[in-house]
């Protein structure tokens, strides 16, 4: 809970996403004063990976609020401006503060990415962490500059990763860390003397953007780098996919399997009920639930693949 003072922090939050809906919360819930909330408009979010509603906070707590398609939006500014906010903060939102909104707090904007920066600034960090195999992650509270992910940092904090993580589980997980940061950083932005420290551009590292084309399965890398490819890119990512037949086979769950039967990579080497074993570039993998693209998700023991069928991905023909 946040301490009450005679004059509470003003806080202009911009927000989007599960994350940014979770953490706003927390602020609410704790006593944050939120002047303003300027929120994704339904028409945006429509294609955002985990789009949620704000509409019960704006009620239930009476906040000042307003949709936003663009944050460069003139409008947006004056509006802003009206709210007086001492700091910002920008959470779950892909779009870049602009330099005139990002000057209107006195403070300026705190801006949270789920990675320990400057490792993993850019696009799809919780996607990524899982595709590089790492053992741990973190979340950072960050002041925003017109670049994304390379302003002073506020706070950090470290988030282990698990072998059986999907990409909803560990961004839960970083999402509770994040509400739970931006609660304890409110009486230190209060105080007018926040900390401030640069991050080190030499230890700096950038993940690009994931599209769903992205997903196509890559047979010849071994079985460890297909299961996080799988788990990285499972709902509510598009799903990682491979082809057989002309049609495309989406791969929503898999495991490493002990088989050690050899065969070629994105080869069916047996059918059972629980899954569908297929070999990699190194062992074999155990396909348990699949979905072909005009169909529903499916256990992969039902999907209809038989022994000896060729699985198509990276470097192979579809």
């Amino acid at each position: 809970m946040i301490k009450p003072s005679a004059e509470p922090l003003r806080i202009l939050y911009v927000g989007a996403r599960i994350v940014g809906r979770g953490c706003l919360q927390a602020l609410l819930e704790a006593g944050a004063n939120v002047v303003g909330l300027l929120y994704l408009d339904d028409l945006k979010a429509e294609i955002t990976v985990a789009h949620c509603v704000f509409d019960d906070l704006i009620e239930g707590y009476g906040l000042h609020a307003r949709s936003f398609i663009s944050l460069n939006d003139p409008d947006l500014l004056a509006w802003a401006e009206d709210c007086r906010p001492e700091v910002g903060m920008v959470i779950g939102v892909s779009q870049l503060v602009g330099k005139d909104l990002l000057a209107v707090p006195g403070q300026g904007f705190i801006g949270m990415h789920p990675t320990l920066l400057p490792e993993g600034r850019g696009r799809a960090p919780i996607p990524w962490a899982l595709i590089k195999g790492l053992e741990r992650t973190g979340v950072s509270l960050f002041w925003c500059e017109t670049e994304a992910d390379t302003g002073e940092l506020l706070c950090q904090a470290e988030v282990p990763v698990y072998y059986e993580d999907t990409a909803a589980i560990l961004g839960a997980r970083t999402d509770r860390v994040a509400a739970r940061l931006l609660v304890e950083c409110v009486p230190l932005l209060a105080g007018g003397q926040p900390p401030r420290i640069a991050q080190d551009d030499s230890r700096a590292t950038l993940w690009p953007r994931r599209r769903p084309e992205d997903g196509l399965i890559d047979w010849s890398l071994e079985k460890r780098a297909i299961y996080n490819w799988v788990r990285a890119l499972t709902r509510p990512y598009p799903g990682a996919f491979t082809f057989f037949a002309g049609r495309k086979l989406f791969v929503w769950a898999c495991r490493e399997s002990e088989d050690r039967r050899m065969a070629q990579p994105g080869s069916v080497v047996d059918v059972f009920p629980h899954g569908v074993l297929v070999g990699s570039g190194a062992g074999t993998v155990l396909l348990t639930q699949v979905q072909w693209d005009d169909g529903p998700e499916i256990p992969a023991g039902a999907a209809g693949l038989r022994p000896g069928d060729q699985l198509w991905g990276r470097h192979g023909a579809t």
